[in-house]
């Protein structure tokens, strides 16, 4: 999920971004994030790129709507992908 932090207003503070990340929390096990530097509608951003491996799509989908209508976004973007796959030790096997 690629989260830019520009709005049509502002811009979303390192403060809001945390609360957002409670939703995160409360959705997912476990996720990666990462800042990185996209763009939309020509325009650089600051974005904010989050990882996560499930197989609740409706869970990814809803958080996506969550940060476009706290945030006034027009979109966020969604890449899917293979499922991320774990080498583990023999005895720690899911």
């Amino acid at each position: 999920m690629y989260f830019g932090r520009n709005t049509p207003n502002g811009y979303v503070t390192d403060n809001a971004w945390d609360s957002f990340r409670e939703v995160l929390g409360m959705t997912f096990n476990s996720y990666t994030v990462q800042d990185v530097e996209g763009a939309w509608k020509g325009e650089s951003e600051d974005t904010k790129l989050v990882t996560v491996t499930t197989k609740y799509k409706e869970k990814v989908n809803d958080v996506c709507r969550a940060y476009v209508d706290i945030f006034n976004q027009d979109a966020v973007g969604l890449l899917i992908t293979n499922p991320m796959q774990f080498i583990t030790k023999e005895v720690e096997v899911f």
